[in-house]
């Protein structure tokens, strides 16, 4: 076993000289000797951290000339998060080749984060060009710590000269949802600092209304490719009075900017919501046209009709009729049932029909489709309306060769009250399928005649439970 450990910190010695060797006295770059070279060596240290010797030696390396040597060592060494090894990242923190400073806050445990808090904040605001991201980690560790100043050193770094550790401030602030940092990132935005593009996202991401006025000044000023964060916030604050600023980005020529404005729109409303959409319906972009068209179904007037209902026929057809089911205009309801008949996908069928179960004359669902989903969904709409002019058509669905279709027949007629539905459901209590009988037990519970109990008397006996419950249920719900 001794031998064999030796035999392991021998590998680890050779594989340090080969790194050592390849490195050139002027870096030019890695070639693919040197990066086979530096994936060796840190595959052996983090499997020699198991072996008794094999912290001892990578604590040895952690103090190699070699400034890769250095991080590899002292990466394998944080690995594990072992408080044993901690004073060590901790040292390695104030090393001078950045890359071993990385390692070292990979590494750092939540309490070693507390209790060197300073120097993260000071690796944070890295001032030097090449070390500068450094700070990205700093930022995660910092994010980390228990520290009652962490989010106050965070907001105040976003002020910063073009901060690369931006996005993980940005996350570690919105995800701490405390919005006493709003002030400072506010005054980002007044100061027009570098990083208050940054501010803007979590400003908009803690729903923070005061910055409205500042957010809107930065969108008008700023290159918009940039200020998109800004529209975005502005958007997730739902801030009415921005929607002029934000308009006339639907001219723009990035598709992205446009489809972003739309987005924001649609989160906004108001009166600009519909006439916007409207034009953007046109645009030469498909994913800006489908941004448009959610816009005038969620927010869309009754000029929006027309284009939602031209929609109907094509890709944006789910999306259309959502809109039109919130218009609820009786005109479209031609329109409607033509979906109705015409789709293959289930989910637009089921919304179609529900649409019609509140809006336009049943007269478009007229016939004998040939399509059993389709005649299930209108029998469905006709039990909705409840309208005992089209008895006939439940009396017809009742001997329809489809089982769900005279199931939902049944369960219409119990909707309606009428001297002809119970002889109808009477007929379906003998029906060939439970399920039919069951609806049509529960169908004449709902009209309640007299006589219900001897009317029952079979289905009460019924071999099927699912019948002979929805029976019993019946007489319940009539005492």
């Amino acid at each position: 076993m001794h031998k064999h450990r030796d035999s392991d910190i021998g590998i680890g010695d050779a594989l340090v000289a080969r790194l050592v060797d390849l490195e050139p006295i002027k870096p030019a770059g890695w070639s693919q000797a040197r990066v086979e070279a530096h994936r060796a060596l840190s595959q052996h240290a983090h499997a020699v951290m198991s072996d008794p010797t094999g912290p001892a030696w990578l604590a040895t390396l952690a103090t190699h000339p070699n400034d890769m040597v250095r991080a590899i060592a002292v990466r394998a060494l944080g690995s594990g998060h072992d408080p044993a090894y901690q004073p060590i990242l901790v040292r390695a923190l104030s090393d001078p080749a950045a890359m071993v400073v990385q390692a070292a806050l990979e590494g750092l445990t939540p309490q070693t984060a507390d209790e060197v808090f300073d120097l993260l904040v000071t690796l944070l605001n890295e001032a030097n060009r090449d070390r500068r991201w450094v700070g990205r980690h700093a930022a995660l560790r910092i994010a980390e710590t228990s520290d009652p100043r962490r989010l106050d050193v965070l907001a105040d770094a976003l002020g910063q000269t073009r901060h690369l550790a931006a996005p993980e401030i940005t996350r570690a602030l919105s995800r701490a949802d405390d919005r006493r940092v709003a002030p400072v990132l506010i005054g980002h935005l007044r100061h027009r600092r570098p990083g208050r593009f940054a501010a803007a996202e979590v400003l908009g991401n803690l729903r923070v209304a005061e910055a409205t006025g500042p957010l809107i000044d930065i969108l008008r000023e700023s290159d918009t490719t940039m200020a998109l964060p800004v529209m975005d916030a502005l958007g997730k604050l739902e801030a009415l009075e921005a929607a002029p600023a934000i308009a006339p980005l639907l001219d723009h020529s990035s598709s992205y900017v446009r489809e972003s404005a739309l987005l924001a729109l649609n989160r906004i409303g108001g009166p600009l919501a519909t006439p916007t959409a409207l034009k953007a319906t046109d645009d030469v972009h498909p994913a800006v046209r489908a941004r448009a068209f959610r816009v005038l179904a969620k927010h869309g007037d009754h000029r929006a009709l027309g284009r939602l209902a031209a929609a109907c026929d094509g890709q944006h057809v789910y999306t259309a009729l959502t809109g039109l089911a919130r218009l609820a205009d009786d005109s479209v309801a031609p329109t409607v049932a033509q979906v109705l008949r015409t789709t293959g996908e289930r989910r637009v069928r089921k919304l179609a029909g529900q649409i019609l179960a509140r809006t336009g004359p049943l007269h478009h669902l007229h016939g004998h489709d040939p399509d059993p989903l389709v005649r299930r969904v209108i029998v469905w709409v006709i039990g909705q309306r409840a309208d005992p002019d089209y008895l006939w058509a439940l009396t017809k669905a009742l001997k329809d060769e489809d089982e769900l279709v005279r199931s939902r027949a049944a369960a219409a007629l119990g909707r309606i009250t009428h001297k002809e539905t119970l002889p109808l459901l009477t007929e379906a209590l003998r029906d060939r399928r439970p399920r039919v009988r069951a609806n049509a037990a529960t169908a004449l519970g709902r009209t309640a005649p007299d006589g219900l109990r001897s009317l029952l008397s079979e289905a009460l006996a019924d071999p099927h439970p699912a019948v002979r419950s929805a029976a019993a249920a019946a007489l319940r719900a009539t005492g």
